[in-house]
């Protein structure tokens, strides 16, 4: 909020008793006042001035894998892919539109078993977190694997599957593929009561767990879907992904991510 000038007014009688009063003593007083106003101003530019937090502690046994400044140890389509007040930003606009899934990928060994945690916030379009992921060469930076969706509506908390099934689990189910691929659902929860814990366009929380072949997806600690793969093409471990996703402009952010390995 932005403050008025600061004016002072000094009413006729107390400027009068100031000339009458003896030279020290209007000397002090004046004094006081500026020295009061120079607090008050000070107050105002502190309080106007933006400020930047720190980027917080990994939970224990946990590395970050995004140091607040800098795409380092990631790799994607620089038209899409920035940093800004400490946050990965994805961006697309009419000038400069998707053409396909891609994503920001992240650059260290494959991970199996894992806890990895990210918080995230969407203004626009839609995203995702890829896990147990593997390069597709028929794309530039595209990945396939599991994706725990971000979308404000029903997509979001949804387990996806890129190139390995598509929409696995609805937010609020349990997925279980069986060796000879056939999926059975059941229900823990309900969509919309789940998600009235997600602020659809604010700041979320989201961790996935992968053990084995069992996994489980939380926003703000809210489990929001789940999955068992028994398939014998279901990965055994893999690279992490941010997505942009073709379609309408997209805007979007991700910061504090931290991987726990197993």
């Amino acid at each position: 909020m932005k403050r008025s000038p600061l004016r002072f007014s000094v009413r006729p009688r107390l400027a009068d008793a100031l000339r009458s009063a003896p030279k020290f003593v209007s000397k002090t007083f004046f004094n006081l006042a500026v020295g009061c106003a120079a607090l008050f101003a000070a107050g105002n530019c502190l309080a106007d001035e933006p400020q930047t937090a720190a980027q917080p502690s990994p939970p224990e046994g946990c590395v970050a894998l995004f140091d607040g400044e800098t795409l380092n140890g990631w790799k994607g389509d620089s038209q899409f892919w920035s940093v800004a007040n400490g946050c990965i930003v994805g961006r697309s606009t009419p000038e400069t539109p998707v053409p396909y899934s891609e994503y920001l990928v992240w650059q260290g060994e494959p991970v199996g078993d894992f806890d990895l945690y990210a918080d995230f916030r969407v203004h626009a379009g839609n995203s995702g977190i890829e896990y147990r992921a593997w390069l597709d060469p028929k794309r530039n930076f595209g990945l396939n694997g599991y994706q725990a969706d971000i979308n404000p509506g029903d997509i979001m908390g949804v387990l996806y599957g890129e190139a390995l099934g598509e929409i696995i689990a609805w937010r609020g189910q349990s997925a279980r593929f069986s060796k000879d691929g056939q999926k059975t659902i059941e229900q823990f929860g309900n969509a919309a009561e789940i998600a009235k814990s997600i602020k659809m366009n604010g700041w979320n929380t989201y961790k996935i767990e992968a053990r084995g072949n069992r996994f489980v997806q939380y926003i703000n600690g809210v489990k929001t879907s789940e999955l068992v793969d028994e398939r014998p093409n279901a990965p055994k471990a893999g690279v992490f992904g941010l997505q942009i996703h073709p379609g309408p402009p997209s805007h979007f952010e991700y910061k504090n991510i931290y991987l726990k390995k197993l």
